[in-house]
């Protein structure tokens, strides 16, 4: 775990990469609230967050195509949590030419698919994403830290 000390740990940071496929989602979930346990106050929204991209990138990227998936999971002790997870490229959507972004898709509230990044975008203060060298993209979220509390006057 790489971290900076000033008299104690006050920034933690953690990057991982695994086969692109579902069956490691359990254990990026893990490390990730792992790495968080002691730094957030968000690590049950986190642990949802990582899950739900490691997730797309597998369902919905060349990375589930024998690819690979980056995991990042960065905090500071004031609370912010930055974590990003990299996929191979999109996949050509059915009936277009070209992949398709990273975006949130209007879904009925009771259907089962397509609802994720529409679920990330509620639990985290910013998400987005960037394409990559390789012309993948990287999703990124973040959980900003609280605003201090001030005592009354």
């Amino acid at each position: 775990m790489a971290g900076h000390r000033f008299g104690r740990l006050t920034a933690v940071s953690e990057f991982w990469e695994y086969p692109g496929e579902p069956v490691w989602c359990r254990e990026v979930r893990h490390r990730t609230r792992a790495v968080l346990a002691s730094f957030s106050r968000v690590v049950d929204e986190a642990e949802l967050v990582v899950s739900e991209l490691f997730g797309n990138a597998c369902r919905h990227t060349r990375s589930g195509d024998g690819g690979k998936v980056a995991v990042s999971v960065s905090a500071l002790r004031t609370g912010l949590v930055f974590l990003s997870v990299a996929d191979g490229g999109p996949r050509p959507s059915p009936g277009t030419r070209r992949p398709l972004a990273p975006r949130v898709v209007a879904s009925d509230p009771d259907a089962c698919a397509f609802r994720g990044l529409g679920l990330v975008a509620e639990v985290t203060d910013d998400w987005g994403y960037w394409v990559t060298e390789e012309g993948g993209h990287a999703v990124w979220a973040l959980f900003e830290p609280p605003p201090p509390a001030f005592p009354h006057s």
